[in-house]
């Protein structure tokens, strides 16, 4: 049988204007709202781990009303990480500040997924050439065993171009 999840569960129920939950120590939060005002972190009791939100008034969603959740806070193999300056960086990393604008965000966006088109493309284009070069090495016109060959008469091509 399937275990349903409790609401608790879910990371959206502890929102920062949920009665009862557990936000960071003030000296953390001060530097956190020191990125941007309307930051704030709570502790996830079932999880254990911090999550961090922003204030966002449009958003009124049942469980998390006025507010958008931007990231649990844990390592790369999912574990927890303490109230540090890993989370600040995180936070950083996706904030307007970083790029100055979200034109020059978008821009920076855009220059990564063509950066990484063109590294596509390279890597195909050198296997295709790998692949080719011995047949083409073949083919080619090759100077015949008494001085320069003047070619096929049935080629109309130069081997060089």
């Amino acid at each position: 049988m399937a275990e349903t999840l409790q609401l608790e569960d879910s990371l959206l129920y502890w929102h920062p204007q949920r009665f009862g939950v557990k936000k960071a120590p003030g000296w953390f939060r001060s530097q956190l709202q020191g990125i941007h005002r309307d930051l704030d972190i709570t502790w996830h009791p079932v999880r254990e781990r911090w999550l961090v939100w922003y204030r966002r008034p449009r958003i009124q969603h049942a469980t998390s009303p006025g507010w958008m959740l931007l990231f649990e806070a844990e390592n790369s193999q999912g574990e927890h990480i303490p109230l540090d300056a890993r989370i600040l960086a995180a936070v950083y990393e996706q904030s307007g500040m970083k790029w100055g604008s979200g034109k020059q965000y978008w821009s920076r966006v855009e220059q990564e997924a063509q950066r990484a088109t063109d590294s596509r493309e390279a890597a195909r284009d050198q296997a295709v050439e790998d692949a080719g070069a011995d047949r083409w090495d073949y083919s080619e016109i090759k100077v015949s065993m008494r001085g320069p060959s003047n070619g096929s008469k049935f080629v109309n091509h130069h081997a060089g171009d």
